[in-house]
């Protein structure tokens, strides 16, 4: 059975993955760049893989190995669940890749996707070699499990990792000013997110309790970039904005929620693509106020996001 440090280490871990799936889903709503997109099924597949290749294993073996031998029918499971939560982590490596073309603006070359994919089918073939030779003649025990061929795998992720900061690195004069030091420091900790899962894992058997704060590392390992990007975010990208407002529809709108004054203002700033800062600067007023009438706003009309409202008043 699951002791109670693993028990709390997987609501700890359920708790960061979603989230970590709700601040990146808000960025779609809110900027318009394709970037966000990529970085939210990024986030998805990674935690995805986390879940179901890493925590799905725990909980089947600790379930069923007081029934069964680990070698007999959890190992297989195990391994089964190693191998289905690959395309997982396969996935998570091309949109790490696409986060990089889409962040600068530029479209992946021939050459680039070539050598993308051969590192990848690189990486599948290291991680089902690895998975092969562990599952041999003698399973991984319940200790072990198969960290092995999730080293492995990391390996390639770090790969991929550096080949997205390298796409940035290049391409590094697309951004200027502050926007530039912002996202470097940005890739650094993808960057160090990456080393930090790769240097945990082979402590993972270590111990009884042990791998439960270290699978929770490994979960925290995404979450300082993303908090980072959410309290940058206005710096570094636009917001959606009306590229066709429509007068009349906002009339309408205005008139059948009653939107005062000050937040048709607001509204008004909103579909112009400014964001909570510069609507604060130019209203003279806090941003915490901007963020009220905001929320009221959304509340009224019955929405939650920049990209619904700018969606009702377009043309």
């Amino acid at each position: 059975m699951l002791s109670w440090i693993f028990i709390l280490a997987f609501i700890f871990c359920m708790a960061i993955a979603l989230a970590a799936a709700w601040i990146s889903y808000q960025f779609t709503n809110t900027y318009a760049n394709g970037f966000h997109k990529n970085y939210f099924y990024y986030l998805l597949t990674f935690y995805g893989f986390a879940l179901y290749g890493i925590w799905a294993q725990i909980i089947v073996r600790a379930l069923i190995s007081d029934h069964f031998p680990t070698e007999g029918p959890a190992g297989m499971i195990g391994h089964l669940l190693a191998v289905l939560s690959l395309p997982f982590l396969f996935i998570s490596w091309l949109m790490l890749i696409k986060m990089g073309y889409s962040l600068v603006e530029a479209v992946q070359e021939k050459k680039a996707q070539k050598i993308h994919l051969a590192l990848l089918a690189g990486a599948i073939v290291v991680a089902w070699a690895a998975l092969y030779f562990i599952s041999g003649k003698r399973p991984p025990s319940a200790g072990t499990m198969v960290y092995p061929a999730m080293g492995a795998m990391l390996l390639g992720e770090l790969a991929y990792l550096l080949s997205f900061a390298g796409i940035i690195w290049r391409r590094s004069t697309h951004f200027r000013g502050p926007v530039r030091a912002l996202i470097f420091r940005f890739v650094l900790l993808m960057l160090a997110g990456g080393v930090l899962r790769a240097a945990a894992l082979p402590f993972l058997p270590a111990g009884s309790w042990y791998p439960a704060l270290l699978l929770l590392l490994y979960f925290l390992s995404n979450f300082p970039p993303l908090f980072y990007l959410r309290k940058h975010a206005d710096t570094i990208f636009t917001p959606v904005f009306a590229g066709f407002p429509s007068e009349e529809k906002k009339a309408l709108l205005f008139e059948k929620y009653e939107i005062t004054k000050r937040e048709r203002e607001i509204v008004n700033k909103i579909c112009e693509g400014k964001t909570n800062r510069q609507i604060a600067d130019e209203l003279f007023i806090s941003l915490q106020t901007v963020k009220d009438h905001t929320h009221r706003i959304y509340t009224k009309i019955g929405i939650h996001s920049r990209l619904k409202l700018v969606q009702l008043v377009n043309g």
